[in-house]
Order: structure tokens, then C-alpha cells, then sequence
């Protein structure tokens, strides 16, 4: 009897095992079936009947408010906006270099006269360059084409066009981007492009850049011809005043001395020493003939005397005028060298008159002709078609920033409702 009860517990133990593997085995079932089966885990509470907490329904909420207004909204707009609302832009295309022209001048004296080397030619290129994206282009533009009432145009949708009480700088803003600009450091080609709502207007205003660009690099050249005559008639108005200067000093220095020329002052008494000299001999052989026979004390030989000591000291003065040693008179020989500087400097003065004159007269000569020129070799073309906006590449490229966007939040939300549940 006792072995029947152990018997009969040792089934029940057994049953209540086995019982309890079979409600595992179905719980583990249910439990992988619940996974595969539900995406979201709001079905899951629901298939397990529980209910989610008010954080992951403010979770859930918000992506899909953010997957409207991140992704579903933005796409929308930008292909409605760019297949309805976008206007055509056309492009009108110009190319020109900045040269320089050298026709009646060398290469040499052109750099020497107006000191024009090819680095200012790269200068002047960087000027008109400058001077497409300034102020004064849309000033310029305002005048020729009203470009407030043309780019601010009713008819251009509502993003593209400028707005009418747009300031000055805002102004500019618009043109910078209506306008592209690209030099060629090797060729120094500059290619210019402008964009507008029409092709007509695309060209004409591209003629209206061209057009005052050429009056910017005009504007140069005569500034550039100008300082030059100017600086060349201040060279010739301070040579013609040195010039002056040294005549009146060697005019002065002749007035004082009294020798006109120190070469027909040196002839002049050259001959007076010669016929002093003669006249000097002549009484002296005279007088030693005398002496023979007649005393010296005798009147006529002390009047002979008297002569010959009278042409001696005419003598003494004329070497001394010619080269003396008495040094507080001035002498021939003083006078010449002063002469000789003061004559040098009249030349030097003369040459440099001369010079400057000649200088003077080849500016005059050539600055009537163009230095520097817009030479434009592709003239504004008439756009065939329109270019702008692109809108298949906007509308990809909207949507990839889009989905970019929306996918870091949406990871970022997940992410939080992850960790919190």
C-alpha cells in the first residue's frame, strides 16, 4: 500500500514537469510569433494587450509630424515650385582681354615715358574685373537699362526676382549673383556672364557691361596720358628755368669781369704783349747803341731809360692779366675757369631743355592714341534656350537634404525610444 502512494506521487511530480515544459514551449512559440509578426511596437502592446506609455506615444507622434514636415512638405514644395512657379533664366556669354597698344612708341620708350610694364596690364584687367561686380556697374546698369524695374519685374516669380525697395547693397547682392566672372591668368582672357528672365535682356545687358567697362579702361588711358603730359610739361618748365638760370648767372659773370670771351680776351692781349715786347726791344737796342758814345746821365738816354722801364711795367701788368701773381686781382686765368664752369652748366642746361622738349613733343604726339583697349573678341550672344534654374538638380538635391535631415532625427528619436524602453 505504501509502495502504490510513492508510486502514484512520483506520476504526479512527473505530470507537473512535463506540464510545465509543454507551457514553455508554448510561450516561447507565441513570444517568436509576436516578433515576426508585429513591426511597430504599439502592436505589440496591442497583441499582448498592454498599452504604451505616454513618452513613446509622444515619440511615435513626432516622427511622423517630423516626416511631414521634414520630408513630405519640403519635396512638395520644390517640385511644385520648381515645375510651376520657377522662371526661365537665359545667359548671355561675352569674352575680352585687356590689351595695349604701342604704335608710334617702342616697347622701350613706352615703358620709360609712361612707366607701363605687363604687370599693369594685368592690373588693369583686375580693374575692370573689380568694376563688373561694384557698385557703380548696377549704378551704371540703373541708368541704361533700369535695372531695378527689370530684374524686379511682377512677372518673375517671387523668389528669383529683386524686390523693389531693395537697398543699394542689396542690390548688389542680386547682381553678384546674376553675373559670373572668370580670367585666364595665362591668355588674361576674361569671360563674363550674365543672366536674366529673357534673352533679349540677357544680351543687352551684357552689351550695357561691356560698354562701361570699355569706359572704365577709356578712363584709364586718358588718366594715364594725362599724369604723363603733365609730368613731361613739369620737366620742361623746370629745364626751361635752370636754363634761364645759368644764362643769367654767365651773363652776370661777364658783366663783372668785363671779358665777353676768355678766348678773345686771351688774343687780345696776347697781341698787346707782343707789340709791348717789341716796342720793349727795340728801345733797348737803341739805348745800348747809345751808350757807346753818349753818357747815360745825358737827357735823350734818360728819356730811352724812362721808356724801356715804362714797357717793362706795361709787361708786368699784362702777364699778371693773363696769369699774374698778384692774387686779390682776377686774373685771365681765373676768369676762364669760372667761365668754363659757368658755360658748362649753360650746356648741360641746353641739352637738358632739348631733351625734355623732345620728350614733350612725342607724348603730344601720341596721346591722342588708345594705350590701353577692351578688345572683345566673342561678342554678347543671344541665348537660345534657358539654362537656369536647374531643376531637376534642385529637386534631387532638395530631396537628398531632406532625407538626410529626416533620417539623423528620426535615428536620434529611435534611439531615445530605444534607451527608455
Amino acid at each position: 500500500m505504501a509502495h502504490d502512494t510513492g508510486k502514484t506521487s512520483e506520476t504526479v511530480q512527473l505530470s507537473a514537469i512535463q506540464h510545465s515544459r509543454d507551457v514553455a514551449a508554448k510561450l516561447s512559440v507565441t513570444a517568436r510569433k509576436l516578433r515576426f509578426s508585429t513591426s511597430k511596437r504599439s502592436q505589440f502592446y496591442k497583441a499582448v494587450g498592454l498599452r504604451p506609455r505616454p513618452l513613446e506615444q509622444i515619440i511615435g507622434r513626432a516622427i511622423l509630424a517630423l516626416t511631414i514636415l521634414l520630408l513630405i512638405i519640403p519635396n512638395a514644395a520644390s517640385i511644385y515650385y520648381f515645375t510651376h512657379m520657377a522662371s526661365d533664366q537665359y545667359q548671355s556669354e561675352t569674352r575680352f582681354t585687356v590689351r595695349s597698344s604701342t604704335p608710334a612708341l617702342g616697347k622701350d620708350q613706352l615703358a620709360k615715358v609712361t612707366g607701363l610694364p605687363s604687370a599693369e596690364i594685368i592690373q588693369n584687367t583686375l580693374i575692370v574685373t573689380n568694376f563688373i561686380t561694384s557698385k557703380d556697374m548696377v549704378a551704371a546698369l540703373q541708368d541704361k537699362v533700369d535695372f531695378r524695374k527689370l530684374y524686379g519685374n511682377p512677372a518673375i516669380d517671387p523668389l528669383a526676382r529683386l524686390k523693389q525697395d531693395a537697398t543699394s547693397e542689396k542690390m548688389l547682392d542680386y547682381w553678384e549673383d546674376m553675373v559670373s566672372i572668370k580670367t585666364d591668368a595665362n591668355s588674361g582672357i576674361v569671360t563674363v556672364k550674365v543672366r536674366a528672365f529673357s534673352a533679349t535682356d540677357a544680351q543687352k545687358i551684357l552689351r550695357e557691361v561691356v560698354t562701361a567697362s570699355e569706359a572704365v579702361v577709356n578712363d584709364v588711358n586718358n588718366r594715364m596720358w594725362r599724369d604723363v603730359t603733365t609730368t613731361a610739361q613739369t620737366n620742361l618748365d623746370n629745364a626751361k628755368t635752370q636754363l634761364q638760370k645759368t644764362r643769367e648767372q654767365l651773363q652776370l659773370a661777364r658783366n663783372q669781369t668785363g671779358v665777353l670771351s676768355v678766348e678773345g680776351s686771351s688774343a687780345i692781349l696776347t697781341g698787346l704783349i707782343t707789340s709791348v715786347q717789341t716796342d720793349k726791344v727795340n728801345l733797348q737796342q737803341k739805348y745800348d747803341a747809345l751808350l757807346g758814345t753818349v753818357s747815360p746821365n745825358a737827357p735823350q738816354m734818360k728819356v730811352l731809360k724812362r721808356q724801356i722801364d715804362s714797357k717793362e711795367k706795361q709787361l708786368e701788368d699784362l702777364n699778371s692779366q693773363v696769369a699774374g701773381q698778384n692774387k686779390s686781382e682776377q686774373n685771365l686765368a681765373d676768369v676762364s675757369v669760372d667761365m668754363s664752369q659757368r658755360e658748362l652748366e649753360q650746356s648741360l642746361a641746353e641739352q637738358q631743355f632739348a631733351a625734355s622738349m623732345r620728350t614733350l613733343e612725342q607724348v603730344q604726339f601720341v596721346s591722342k592714341q588708345q594705350l590701353l583697349y577692351l578688345d572683345t573678341f566673342l561678342a554678347p550672344d543671344l541665348p537660345g534656350e534657358a539654362e537656369y534654374p536647374k531643376r531637376a538638380l534642385w529637386i534631387c538635391g532638395v530631396l537628398a537634404a531632406t532625407l538626410a535631415i529626416w533620417g539623423i532625427v528620426v535615428s536620434l528619436l529611435t534611439s531615445v525610444r530605444n534607451r527608455l524602453g
